[in-house]
């Protein structure tokens, strides 16, 4: 449940500043359809886009593509953050995390999360100003309370 409340503020909150397409594109969306298909649940093709990030993410000045996981924590934990990116780094490279916490938001593409053993950037003012991530912390924090 506190997944999905992430997914949506992530995705509300890139719309918000006009300057990104959100688009779904995690495996929730796309492996029905392949097994309506005839494709089995244990086919590799599948496997690999059972870890298929949430969202690809359009940005409207770079025209640039970026395929994004979203998760929430309610604190950040380094060890699962790492277990979580090296997953990813295995079939979705390039690709980047977004971390809801109740400290914030957090974002870093995912082979410099695994350079920094887990560690990610705050979510940078540039792409999403300051005031508009406090308004979508204060709606994730009201949720946890």
């Amino acid at each position: 449940m506190k997944g999905k409340i992430a997914e949506t503020i992530f995705a509300q909150m890139l719309r918000e500043t006009g300057q990104f397409t959100v688009l779904e594109f995690g495996y929730e969306k796309i492996i029905p359809d392949l097994v309506g298909q005839g494709y089995e649940e244990n086919d590799a093709l599948v496997e690999t886009l059972r870890t298929a990030p949430d969202f690809a993410v359009i940005d409207h000045n770079s025209r640039s593509v970026h395929l994004v996981e979203v998760k929430y924590m309610r604190v950040i934990n380094a060890a699962y953050v790492l277990k979580d990116a090296e997953r990813m780094h295995k079939a979705w490279n390039p690709s980047y995390l977004f971390i809801a916490s109740l400290q914030g938001f957090y974002f870093d593409e995912i082979s410099t999360v695994i350079k920094n053993n887990g560690a990610l950037a705050p979510l940078p003012t540039v792409q999403v100003p300051e005031g508009l991530q406090k308004t979508y912390l204060k709606i994730l924090q009201d949720f946890e309370s």
